[in-house]
């Protein structure tokens, strides 16, 4: 173990110890708030190429298993945090997170202070960091950091059964997560189809640079007009930006669990899991279908014109259908 150093874009220095023997990387600094689901953040493809910031102190407590991965290979650049324990403890575990990234080449970093560091992402925005073990010197982040590398994402999940279908539909796949087939079969989605046989083109979550990525908008306005398209996470700004709508990069976007909204539509609300940089701002031909408690920014849109909607989280039965109904598609009964 030996210092390592989290530099900023904006010059600021962080300082924190080596847990693995990978200490150099570069990326976007984005966070996770949620108390569990390292593996599952580490290696979730719409967090390719990020350096992770975890706010909850004990990282690596209970081990890592096969069965959690959201991919085949951890997608982050690198991982920082509070404290990595000394030991793991969980019946499912198969081993440890050091030796989980270290297999992989990713960098793995604690003893930082990780609450100065949310706190200056809070005040200052998400940006880009480097991790390195040779002291920088002062003025030093730019060639530290270096030109912006975008990963290639290349699809790894496949649709899961799902024999009682409500709705078939084909899925543009740009970064989608093994959970997300799974959810999407659990919402009676049959996620196999072709998208000239489907009733549905949903867009998967994505890398937030796939947002600023013209051909990846491209993929989605192939399909506006013909079928009916739901984006989720990062796919619902793709989807909103298919479709003309306006889309914003936020401060430092909404990374974790707990995070609640408002149906427009009224009834209950509804604690959504979140990880998202951009926000769809309505007007008169994008309204909104779902609103943060929080802030009031919108968590999902409808532009009813071009068959377009999109929520920034992965809702519900409830949820779903009302996107549906925003699109007058029809659910057959499971």
């Amino acid at each position: 173990m030996k210092p390592v150093y989290l530099v900023l874009e904006d010059g600021a220095v962080f300082r924190g110890q080596s847990v693995s023997d990978d200490c150099k990387c570069s990326g976007l600094l984005s966070f996770y708030t949620g108390v569990v689901g390292y593996q599952e953040v580490v290696t979730d493809p719409a967090n390719l190429g990020k350096i992770i910031l975890f706010t909850y102190p004990l990282i690596g407590n209970y081990g890592v298993n096969g069965e959690d991965a959201e991919s085949q290979s951890p997608k982050a650049a690198g991982l920082l945090a509070k404290e990595y324990p000394p030991y793991y403890s969980n019946f499912r575990a198969e081993g440890n997170l050091k030796d989980y990234l270290a297999a992989n080449g990713t960098v793995f970093a604690d003893r930082f202070d990780t609450r100065a560091i949310m706190l200056h992402l809070r005040e200052h925005g998400e940006m880009r960091a480097a991790v390195t073990d040779e002291e920088p010197a002062d003025g030093d982040a730019s060639g530290l950091i270096g030109d912006t590398q975008f990963p290639k994402y290349q699809p790894e999940n496949q649709p899961q059964p799902c024999p009682e279908a409500a709705v078939k539909a084909a899925v543009v796949d740009l970064g989608a997560s093994k959970s997300f087939f799974k959810h999407l079969a659990a919402l009676g989605v049959d996620a196999s189809a072709e998208p000239d046989d489907a009733e549905l083109i949903i867009v998967s979550d994505a890398p937030y640079y796939a947002v600023e990525n013209q051909a990846a908008v491209d993929r989605v306005k192939d399909w506006v007009g013909r079928k009916p398209v739901i984006g989720f996470g990062h796919g619902s700004a793709i989807a909103a930006k298919a479709c003309g709508a306006a889309v914003e990069r936020m401060k430092f976007g909404d990374h974790g669990v707990n995070v609640p909204v408002r149906y427009t539509g009224g009834g209950r609300n509804e604690i959504t899991v979140q990880n998202h940089n951009y926000v769809v701002k309505p007007d008169s031909s994008c309204e909104a279908l779902f609103e943060n408690v929080h802030d009031g920014t919108c968590e999902g849109f409808v532009c009813r014109q071009a068959a377009v909607c999109g929520a920034n989280f992965l809702p519900n039965e409830d949820w779903f259908r009302a996107l549906l109904d925003s699109l007058s598609i029809q659910v057959r009964t499971k």
